[in-house]
């Protein structure tokens, strides 16, 4: 199991251990074991019920030589800027679903940051449609299906600890660290797709899929995303078995600073230069 910093309220990791179950319910695609996060990771993470994906952190951080040409083919995400009207109408679907608390002037509840269509995704893409609101100083992006209902949405705040330098958090979309200037995204067999970097989120506009039978370590996953610096040197893949998945998710990590903020409970106090390195998310429109 997984433990978070001893300091964290009764209310902050009840919230984790329901997230972070569903974290490896998404990570292995089999019965979830439940585990803790540390608090800024979870407030980023909402588990949408009822149908709609579930936004989870896969903990990663990898260098890879460049596979050949995987990517040099990807194809190009073309976006579109809602209207006002219809950039202002999603936000407050977004708001509404993300079940905030109320300031007491309306004025106040959020601010409209961004929004946004793919207008190249296949017709299956679950969400090609995006908004980004700042509400408590948080910024949310809500991702919406073709008929504008809300099916994904995460939450990112300054300084919050990435575990790694891509993190997928949604179907085809999620958060980056800054040293990360271009993301792709692989369905399958499928040709990659270029991903949409703005503000420290991602975006692309891929199907869901299920994965179905025996999930045992040896399965491949669906989705593979690579991460790339400014030099265009791949840095990052995603982990490509459960296998791989699961170890990841059992190791320890450190924050940019150097404290260590995720641990197994069987060791509490692991050699530091054992873990991984993570890193912080500063981004967000102002």
């Amino acid at each position: 199991m997984i433990t978070s910093p001893p300091e964290l309220r009764a209310e902050a990791r009840a919230r984790q251990r329901a997230e972070l179950t569903a974290i490896v319910a998404h990570e292995s695609a089999s019965t979830p074991r439940h585990r803790l996060v540390p608090l800024l990771a979870a407030a980023a993470v909402l588990a949408v019920a009822a149908g709609l994906a579930i936004g989870v952190p896969a903990l990663r951080h990898q260098t890879e030589p460049p596979a050949a040409s995987a990517d040099t083919t990807a194809q190009q995400t073309a976006v579109t800027p809602l209207s006002e009207a219809d950039k202002n109408r999603l936000a407050r679907l977004c708001f509404d679903r993300a079940g905030l608390p109320l300031p007491r002037q309306a004025s106040q509840r959020y601010q409209v940051l961004d929004g946004f269509r793919i207008t190249n995704g296949p017709a299956d893409a679950y969400s090609p449609t995006w908004v980004v609101i700042k509400a408590l100083g948080l910024w949310t992006t809500c991702g919406f299906d073709a008929h504008d209902a809300v099916r994904q949405m995460l939450r990112q705040g300054a300084n919050q600890d990435l575990y790694r330098a891509v993190e997928t958090r949604m179907i085809g979309a999620g958060a980056y660290a800054a040293h990360i200037k271009r993301i792709t995204v692989t369905v399958g067999d499928q040709q990659p797709v270029e991903a949409v970097l703005r503000n420290g989120y991602f975006y692309t506009a891929t199907p869901y899929i299920r994965t179905r039978g025996p999930q045992t370590d040896a399965v491949r996953r669906v989705y593979v995303v690579r991460g790339y610096d400014a030099a265009g040197k791949l840095v990052y893949t995603s982990p490509k078995t459960n296998g791989e998945a699961r170890a990841l998710s059992e190791s320890c990590y450190l924050n940019p600073d150097g404290k260590l903020v995720v641990w197994q409970s069987d060791n509490p106090h692991p050699d530091l230069k054992t873990c991984r390195q993570g890193y912080f998310w500063n981004y967000g429109p102002n």
